[in-house]
């Protein structure tokens, strides 16, 4: 009997682990499938001029997520979509701009925030791999800005004055340390711009 009962758990526990990993597995399909699709979307934003989309325009874009630009950042094999906002929504699957910070190529602190590990993106795993003189690219409305990395560091949670506008244009890259206890923050400068 005592045989028996091991065997039915066992089994369970082999269950759930397969349970777990298909459903990891689905997640990381999941978040690539939607990523590739914001890139496609993208290249398309990226050569049209800019304009104002009407609120149907913007659902049919990307489930509501208004595409902002594609972010490169070669050093460490980034290229993912950006997508404006935050929200858990937004950085399960895409890089969220901060709103009202400053939009790619514009004066002031273009601020972009992105998961470093979840079940679902993995955006910024090794942003902190990241140097200083490397170069991160963003393409959007016809130009690729040049943005180079000025510094690299580790903050609480609450230090937001690392989100303060700033009179050039800068970029502010943000996301968890492991455990997310901490956050990583990553700064450049914009450097230069080509036409697409």
């Amino acid at each position: 009997m005592k045989e028996k009962i091991r065997r039915i758990i066992g089994l369970l526990l082999i269950v759930v682990g397969l349970s777990i990993i298909a459903s990891i597995v689905y997640k990381k399909i999941e978040t690539n499938n939607k990523q590739k699709e914001l890139q496609n979307i993208l290249e398309q934003v990226i050569n049209d001029e800019p304009k104002e989309l009407s609120k149907e325009e913007e659902e049919k874009l990307i489930n509501g997520y208004k595409p902002i630009a594609l972010m490169e950042i070669p050093s460490i094999n980034l290229s993912q979509g950006l997508v404006e906002g935050i929200a858990d929504d937004v950085l399960q699957y895409y890089l969220g701009h901060f709103e009202g910070s400053a939009m790619p190529g514009e004066k002031g602190n273009f601020a972009v925030a992105g998961h470093r590990v979840s079940d679902y993106s993995e955006a910024f795993v090794n942003l902190y791999k990241a140097e200083i003189g490397d170069e991160i690219l963003v393409k959007a409305n016809k130009k690729e800005y040049i943005y180079e990395i000025t510094e690299s560091f580790i903050v609480a949670p609450d230090r937001v004055d690392v989100l303060d506008d700033t009179d050039d244009a800068t970029i502010t890259l943000v996301t968890c340390t492991v455990g997310a206890k901490e956050r990583v923050i990553v700064k450049g400068k914009l450097v230069g711009e080509n036409n697409l």
